[in-house]
Formats: structure tokens, C-alpha cells, sequence
């Protein structure tokens, strides 16, 4: 994580210094005064909260909320673009988030700076001020993505205003849920219009669900040598639309290592951002469990099948939703992490 503290004033460098080292920050300070330890802004505040907007996901400001409310505000898109901003007096009494409070995380980090400096956290999102569950908080806490902010305020709004909301999940569940939310499983009756799925696959339980996916799928690979991205791209494409999966849920591609230098695996990993790693074939043998083998692959590879094992493999244990499925010299197999989603400590949260 990228942040950037700015100070203006020799106590508000003080605090910056302090906040540097202990949230790993990088320190800047905007005075004709130099301060020690800290790097001195030779723009304007408005040039310098231009470019730190673009390069990193939380800005502190030391000084007054004015300053800091004139310097952003030209810079603001939404609360899923912006970095968390947060003021701190000079003094360091008083800790403000003041945006992007959940999904950028601006409330838990006042709390967190809130307890190193002993100042008070002056937190004012209505959730928050009403105990209420936030789910776009406690999802982007978890890694969860959501898929419709809009009906992510429409459930903030719903538990505001006393209303049970449903939740279903396709894992097992650890602690209790929060007020006002009700297991599906649990409904004798009817289940509530608006609701919360958490699944790697497009269910929708509810009339209004806001669908929360986990990455928590392994995509294996085996191609022939010289297998081109857009081959890859279009039996993955298939499959995942055929599964009701978004590409989201993929946490990494998995495969052997003589692909390891496959140009078009690589730049299809390369182009959707999935982390791929490498295993060789003794590894994959060491697998345990039923596979489609295939005696050519045993003889070119070592292995009687590379997509399938290198999936459970990346999912360290996982089983497999969807076996062996080739197309134009490609397999590739899912497998599912062992995951369970976690209500423990969602009041302590708060």
C-alpha cells in the first residue's frame, strides 16, 4: 500500500515523522522551512495532491480539514477511484477519515493512527455513528469484489432503517452474523427481496443481491507449444461464461514448467492481471486424486496430466469444479480453495 503524508507546520511534521514510520509512509513537507526526514514539496498543494491522487492509496494530511478539503476536491471520481484521505490536526488530537471511509479503508486506518497517537477517531459515516454492518467495509476488508455498489448502499440504507437482509453463501460461515442479517438456510418463509450472495458463481438468490465474489479459483493450463493468448483466451472465456464466473474469482493459473516461457500463456496472465505459477512434473505427480490422463502427455511432459493436477496444486488441496476441457490445442481445469468467510469481529470493528 502507497500512502503519503503532508505536513505544513514543525508540529505537524513531528506527527508526520511518527505516522512515516510506523504506517511504512512516505513523509512530505510543504513549508519554506525544511524539516528533517521528510521530503520538501517544491509545487503547489494543488499540483503535489494531483500527482500523489494518481500514484498512491492513502493521503494524511497534518493540518487543517479546510486545507485538505480545498486540495482534493478537484481530484475526486468516486469512492472506488479515490485513495483514502485523512486529516490530522497539527496537535494530533483528532483522527478524520474523509473518503472513501469503507472501501478505501479511510475508517479502519483513523482507528489504527487513532491508537498510535492516542487521538480520537472523528468518524461520521452513518453505518459506522449507528453500529450498523457495513458490507462494502467488511468485504473490502475480507478481499471480497462486489459487483454493484448501488445495491451495496441500498443494504447500508435497509439495516439503517431496521430491515432484515438476507445472505447466502456458497462457503461455510464462521461467526455470527451482525444484527439484521439473516441466513437463507435459516428462512422458514419467503426469503428477504434484498440480500447478500457470496459465491464464485452467479446465483442471485434474492431479488436485489449484491453479489460478493471471493478469488478463490486455481485456473490450470497445458497447451501445445506455440498455443497463442487469444486460444487461451477463448476456451477460458467459454467455460467461465458457461459456469456463470467472472474472471474476478480466478486467483492465478497454474501449469507446468516447460510452459514457463509459452509466449501466449504468459501474455494471457500478463493482460488480466493473474499472478501464474510454474510446477514441475514431479510435483504434479505427487498429486493425489482421479485425473483424465493421457498417455501422450505422460510421454511429452512426465506427467499424465498437467491442467488438472496444476489446478488442486495452486489451490493447495482444493477440489476441482470443472475437469479437463480442451479446445484448439488448450485443457484447462478450475479447482476451489478450501475457504471459509469470517463474521467473527465484525462488531469489534466497529
Amino acid at each position: 500500500m502507497n500512502i503519503a503524508i503532508l505536513s505544513f507546520t514543525t508540529k505537524g511534521a513531528h506527527i508526520n515523522r511518527v505516522l512515516c514510520k510506523y504506517l511504512e509512509g512516505r513523509g512530505f513537507h510543504l513549508s519554506q522551512f525544511k524539516e528533517q526526514g521528510l521530503e520538501n514539496v517544491m509545487v503547489s498543494l494543488k499540483e503535489w495532491t494531483k500527482e500523489a491522487f494518481k500514484t498512491n492509496d492513502v493521503l494524511i494530511f497534518v493540518g487543517a480539514t479546510g486545507i485538505a478539503v480545498r486540495a482534493i476536491a478537484p481530484f475526486l471520481v468516486n469512492k472506488v477511484q479515490d485513495p483514502a484521505v485523512l486529516v490530522i490536526d497539527e496537535k494530533g488530537q483528532y483522527v478524520i477519515p474523509l473518503v472513501s471511509g469503507h472501501i478505501g479503508g479511510a475508517n479502519t486506518l483513523a482507528k489504527k493512527v487513532g491508537k498510535r497517537l492516542e487521538a480520537l477517531p472523528v468518524i461520521t459515516t452513518a453505518t459506522d455513528v449507528s453500529g450498523c454492518f457495513a458490507v462494502d467495509e467488511w468485504a473490502k476488508a475480507r478481499g471480497l469484489i462486489l459487483q454493484d455498489l448501488k445495491i451495496a448502499k441500498d443494504i447500508s440504507a435497509s439495516l439503517l432503517a431496521g430491515k432484515t437482509i438476507g445472505f447466502g453463501s456458497l462457503f461455510a460461515v464462521e461467526g455470527s452474523l451482525p444484527q439484521g442479517i439473516v441466513n437463507i438456510n435459516q428462512c422458514s418463509k419467503m426469503y428477504p427481496s434484498l440480500g447478500i450472495w457470496l459465491g464464485v458463481t452467479n446465483e442471485m438468490p434474492f431479488e436485489k443481491t449484491l453479489w460478493l465474489i471471493p478469488s478463490v479459483i486455481t485456473l490450470g493450463i497445458g497447451c501445445k507449444k506455440g498455443t497463442s493468448q487469444v486460444q487461451i483466451q477463448g476456451l477460458v472465456e467459454r467455460e467461465l461464461k458457461k459456469m456463470g464466473m467472472p474472471l474476478d474469482a480466478i486467483k492465478q493459473v497454474a501449469s507446468i514448467d516447460l510452459k514457463a516461457t509459452e509466449k501466449g500463456l504468459l501474455e494471457w496472465a500478463k493482460e488480466y492481471k493473474k499472478p501464474i505459477k510454474f510446477y514441475t512434473s514431479q510435483e504434479l505427480s505427487e498429486i493425489e486424486g482421479s485425473f483424465s490422463a493421457s498417455s501422450f502427455v505422460k510421454q511429452v511432459t512426465g506427467v499424465d496430466n498437467v491442467c488438472e493436477r496444476a489446478a488442486i496444486k495452486g489451490s493447495k488441496g482444493g477440489r476441482l469444479i470443472l475437469g479437463k476441457t480442451a479446445l484448439e490445442g488448450v485443457t484447462i481445469a478450475l479447482a476451489i480453495e478450501n475457504y471459509t468467510i469470517s463474521f467473527s469481529h465484525v462488531q469489534d470493528d466497529k
